[in-house]
């Protein structure tokens, strides 16, 4: 009796965490409720404080319970093979895999992921073990290619495991937010080139200037302020138009909405950036440029912590954000680095089979998750960031060089 008890107790848990993840996909956790959570699960709402804290605490176990079963069918996946290389194949083909296999269930796990990573309290929730031990997996397989002498002993394997899950989230952004392609699986090559060569054992700040006068700068500044400190979703109008010192009509002279406003505020830093692009392009050596180019979005992004905060919880992991105007200028942007790439490849410099685009969302992957690293968990040190940065900076330039020894040279 009892046991049966604890599998009735186990089952309405589990309808539950399918109901809240069909559910805070669709709507996100703002726009969710309790009721509409058990009327889907077919539970009286007091029932769900039996096994849940509250509506956050359900979306945490929700994400966990999701990855769980990612994680076993990954394990599956992995059964008898015992190369590294094969191993980090497999892990980065079964990424791409339910991508397009299960995009109903992919996009549902993505947009669970979205939610919870764009919430500090996720990383204090036992919900984050569940993300830990999965990325656990890449790391023990990195870990096990340098002790076979297969990867390169010289590299940071938890730089290059974010690197890594930072591509294969922009490759799912590309596929389901932005729609910029139809499935993933066709870059598999690619992707594996780009990876191998960064890890693979061979021989041989700048800040806008802003008028204070401005009240539409005010206004901007002050959300900016506002929203890093108490979040998006529960940051009002009326306190931004307290900390801009204007009323809050005002603000609606200048945005339609808190949305609007939300979008508006990297339009300023991406004009800024593409209008500092001479800078870049005045280089003649392609690889001093990819470094220099490098350099100038992590120290234009992290000269401002609030922007920065905002931009990577509010912005990037918004899925509004991928289909709003403001997305176009960031992309128009961030593929300097592509014309860079295809530069180096006329020239000669570059490796000719490098993906151009698959090779800027490695970097923007890596750059998101480092940096979201750095403002949630705010542990790292300005010297150990630098540290990381310049670490980056050699992996991408390691990855697409034909003459290593070029290469070496300039850095020294």
């Amino acid at each position: 009796m009892v046991e049966k008890k604890k599998v009735m107790v186990a089952n309405r848990r589990k309808d539950l965490l399918k109901a809240a993840q069909e559910i805070f996909s669709q709507k996100g956790l703002a726009d969710s409720n309790i009721s509409e959570i058990a009327r889907k699960a077919g539970i009286a709402d007091s029932i769900i404080y039996h096994y849940f804290i509250n509506k956050e605490d359900m979306l945490f176990y929700a994400l966990a319970d999701k990855l769980d079963e990612v994680e076993r069918e990954l394990k599956l996946h992995l059964e008898g093979i015992r190369d590294p290389v094969s191993k980090l194949s497999k892990m980065i083909w079964y990424h791409l895999y339910i991508n397009d296999l299960s995009p109903y269930e992919t996009r549902v796990l993505k947009d669970l992921l979205f939610e919870c990573r764009s919430n500090q309290s996720f990383y204090l929730h036992e919900g984050y073990q569940s993300l830990r031990r999965y990325t656990k997996n890449m790391s023990e397989i990195l870990q096990q290619g340098v002790n076979e002498k297969v990867f390169r002993s010289d590299i940071n394997l938890i730089l290059v495991r974010n690197m890594i899950f930072g591509l294969l989230d922009e490759e799912s952004l590309s596929r389901f937010s932005s729609q910029e392609i139809d499935s993933t699986l066709p870059d598999f090559n690619d992707i594996m080139d780009l990876v191998l060569a960064i890890i693979s054992c061979e021989e041989g700040a700048a800040k806008e200037s802003v008028n204070d006068d401005n009240k539409e700068s005010r206004i901007l500044k002050a959300a900016v302020r506002v929203f890093s400190e108490k979040g998006y979703n529960a940051a009002t109008m009326a306190e931004i138009a307290y900390a801009a010192n204007v009323a809050e009509g005002t603000i609606y002279i200048y945005y339609e909405n808190k949305s609007d406003l939300l979008f508006s505020i990297p339009k300023r830093r991406f004009k800024w950036l593409s209008d500092s692009r001479d800078e870049v392009f005045h280089i003649n050596c392609p690889i001093k440029k990819l470094r220099r180019f490098i350099r100038l979005l992590f120290t234009t992004f992290m000269g401002n912590r609030d922007f920065l905060r905002v931009f990577l919880l509010d912005i990037k992991l918004n899925k509004k954000f991928y289909v709003s105007s403001v997305y176009k200028d960031y992309i128009d942007f961030v593929s300097i680095i592509e014309t860079i790439l295809e530069e180096g490849k006329e020239r000669g410099i570059f490796k000719s089979n490098i993906n151009s685009r698959l090779f800027r969302n490695l970097f923007l992957g890596a750059f998101t998750h480092l940096a979201t690293r750095w403002v949630i968990l705010d542990k790292a040190k300005p010297i150990d960031m630098m540290q990381s940065i310049e670490d980056l900076v050699s992996l991408l330039c390691w990855s697409v060089v034909i003459d290593k020894a070029a290469l070496q040279e300039i850095e020294e």
